[in-house]
């Protein structure tokens, strides 16, 4: 009995350890899932075609680990948008796969460490975007593994670390970066993408990155109202080897990326009103000397809705600054600072580029060659945010002019510089000889339209930038042949380049749709004097002589003014109107009516007013019988007031100013040139 109560404790121990080894023996394995999330939703563009979402991330537990050396079971993994995935399509044939620059990225690799799939396993053949994996029984290639589980050599292929027992075919140079082909307009697929299940050793990262959408398409919500999501879903086959829960996630918010603007200085907040220019006005010669032509007519203005919607090309792709910092021009090639932006453990670039690895050689041909140049660049954008001014109805004759450098409204970092054309790399405009200042740049002028378009090479995601940029106009006044023109011009402002291609092709990334309305900016009016003769005949023995001055010639320093009189005749015999040769400056126009409306059968009386196209038009007329023999007068024709006259109680002065005649008075620059004629009484 003693040994047998000695033995209880014994036996207790022995019993404890056994049902705790029957207990752990019962108890299942965490089931291999995922689960997704949307990572950053990153705010997207609502002008935007290519607009880049925020990474969709997947974690993944449980399951069993694949054995060493056996193949690990591949996935086909679907991407779709709930608008057009327009990721650049790397192929440049329009037949065969189209390879897309969307990735998949597993266990979140490190610069240096990133092996795309990008050849074809052994002998078979396939896809140059599918590549096996091989197992080591942990699901990982963190400790306590002791062999490679990824690596740059032929999957497959016995590695190095391998010790004795191992079978040939054990693990190591595993791939982890897959690329996408286009299956549909919204959707990528990552065709044959080995998931190992990681067991109890940790968890699979699954990223999915550089994918774009079409923001523009879904369009902005109404003002106050939530911002449109774009979501992203997965739908991996076969559906057991990767069980994701919450397959749908919101990647990006779309709001409304810009305003722009017209203002009357660079940082104030007056909005400008189309200025009115006076056709006979030479201040704004090219060749005169501290003229209007060098202050600007008024500046365009572009401001960011939120502070993300600037983003320069790349990370680090400032090539050579100036005095403060300022960026002046950018790198050609990523190649040029070797790694890029291809550390995703830096969280979001905010860049116009994505995750970007120019030492990766990825499948770009309909034959899995690469065709792309530099190599590798998925993701990688053509340029930084552009902004675009395009002014529409130039009156022939005009020169215009920009500002080559922006002009932040606030202290921000944000700077943005002219570059050559619309789409292309980034080309530094210089000054134009002749320029209203050092810091201009002439636009070329096609059938009345202009584009300026600027390149943000600088960028801070935490302020709200908004940049401006004056333009100036030159002319030579010639009223009497029509130039400038008479016209109304307008600008538009917008991101640039503007697209039509809504989906994914081998095409510029960035692109934008114009959501963009004109602006009225200025007018150029006739400058004018009307004239009234209030009786004129011809009937009855009397004839009547008109004489029209052009008197801008004088000794106050007035611009001469020269240009042709349309003479509107209003009487019962007739009712039309008649042009006279063009009236130079310090000269006089005669002639008889009776000449001059020899085709008016019985004479004409009535009333006659000249249409002046020159300011300080002066009239007289002589009536008279044959030869004045017996009645004869004469008398100053009345100036009428134009019609846009002054405001009630401003006189107009006859002295000489900027708009070469009659104005507001002093103080008055902006208003005076929308007076187009006199007020003189006669």
């Amino acid at each position: 009995m003693v040994d047998f109560r000695r033995m209880i404790p014994v036996l207790a121990v022995i019993a404890f350890l056994l049902g705790s080894a029957v207990i752990a023996s019962a108890q299942p394995n965490v089931p291999f899932q995922c689960f997704a999330n949307g990572g950053v939703s990153t705010p997207a563009r609502s002008e935007g075609i290519t607009e880049l979402v925020g990474d969709l991330v997947l974690n993944c537990i449980g399951g069993v680990p694949t054995a060493p050396g056996v193949s690990i079971p591949q996935v086909n993994i679907q991407v779709f948008l709930n608008t057009s995935l327009t990721s650049r399509l790397l192929t440049t044939s329009s037949s065969g796969p189209q390879y897309s620059e969307a990735l998949l990225l597993l266990d979140e690799p490190v610069p240096g460490a990133q092996y795309p799939c990008n050849t074809t396993v052994g002998a078979l053949t396939v896809s140059p975007t599918v590549c096996s994996g091989f197992g080591n029984g942990l699901g990982t290639a963190n400790p306590p593994s002791t062999i490679g589980y990824y690596g740059p050599g032929v999957v497959g292929s016995t590695s190095g670390a391998c010790t004795a027992g191992v079978p040939a075919t054990c693990p190591g140079n595993n791939k982890n970066v897959f690329q996408a082909i286009q299956t549909t307009s919204n959707s990528v697929t990552f065709l044959g993408v080995p998931i190992d299940p990681p067991g109890t050793s940790g968890s699979r990262v699954v990223r999915i990155t550089n994918i774009r959408g079409n923001a523009n398409a879904l369009g902005v919500a109404g003002a106050n109202a939530t911002p449109t999501p774009i979501v992203e879903t997965l739908s991996p086959t076969p559906a057991q080897f990767l069980p994701v829960s919450n397959p749908s996630q919101t990647v990006a918010f779309i709001q409304r990326g810009l305003t722009f603007g017209v203002f009357t200085t660079a940082t104030g907040t007056s909005a400008a009103s189309s200025t009115t220019l006076q056709q006979c006005n030479n201040n704004r010669n090219t060749s005169t000397p501290g003229a209007l032509f060098a202050v600007p007519v008024a500046f365009v203005r572009y401001t960011e809705n939120f502070a993300t919607a600037f983003k320069k090309r790349f990370f680090g792709d400032c090539d050579t600054t100036g005095t403060g910092g300022v960026c002046l021009t950018n790198l050609s090639s990523p190649l040029a600072n070797g790694g890029l932006q291809n550390d995703l453990r830096v969280g979001t670039y905010n860049t116009e580029s994505g995750f970007v690895n120019p030492a990766m050689v990825l499948p770009s041909g309909a034959n899995g060659s690469n065709t792309a140049t530099p190599p590798g660049t998925a993701g990688l954008a053509d340029w930084g945010t552009r902004l675009k001014a395009v002014f529409n109805n130039i009156p022939t004759g005009v020169s215009l002019y920009v500002d080559i450098n922006g002009t932040p409204t606030t202290a921000v970092p944000d700077r943005a510089v002219l570059t050559s054309a619309e789409t292309g790399a980034f080309s530094p405009v210089t000054t134009t000889s002749g320029a209203p200042n050092a810091g201009s740049a002439q636009l070329t002028v096609t059938n009345g339209s202009a584009t300026a378009v600027w390149e943000v090479l600088q960028s801070d995601p935490n302020t709200f930038a908004s940049l401006s940029f004056g333009f100036y106009l030159g002319y030579t006044a010639s009223p009497g042949t029509n130039s400038p023109a008479l016209s109304t011009a307008t600008v538009n402002g917008s991101y640039a380049p503007t697209s039509t291609v809504t989906i994914a092709a081998n095409a510029n990334v960035p692109r934008f749709a114009d959501t963009s309305t004109a602006t009225n900016v200025f007018t150029i009016v006739p400058c004018l004097t009307t004239l009234l003769f209030p009786y004129i005949t011809t009937q009855a023995g009397f004839d009547t002589g008109i004489a029209i001055s052009a008197t801008a010639t004088d000794p106050f320093g007035t611009t001469p003014q020269s240009g042709t009189c349309t003479l509107n005749w209003y009487g019962t015999a007739f009712t039309g109107a008649t042009p006279t040769p063009n009236v130079n400056s310090g000269t006089t126009y005669s002639a008889l009516v009776s000449t001059t409306l020899n085709n008016v059968t019985g004479g004409f009386t009535g009333y006659m007013i000249a249409v002046c196209r020159f300011q300080y038009a002066h009239g007289f007329a002589f009536i008279s019988d044959l030869g004045a023999r017996n009645l004869a007068m004469g008398y100053l024709a009345l100036v009428i007031p134009d019609p846009t006259g002054a405001p009630t109680g401003l006189g107009r002065q006859p002295v000489p100013n900027v708009c070469g005649g009659a104005n507001l008075g002093a103080g008055f620059i902006g208003t005076i040139c929308a007076v187009t004629g006199e007020n003189l009484s006669n």
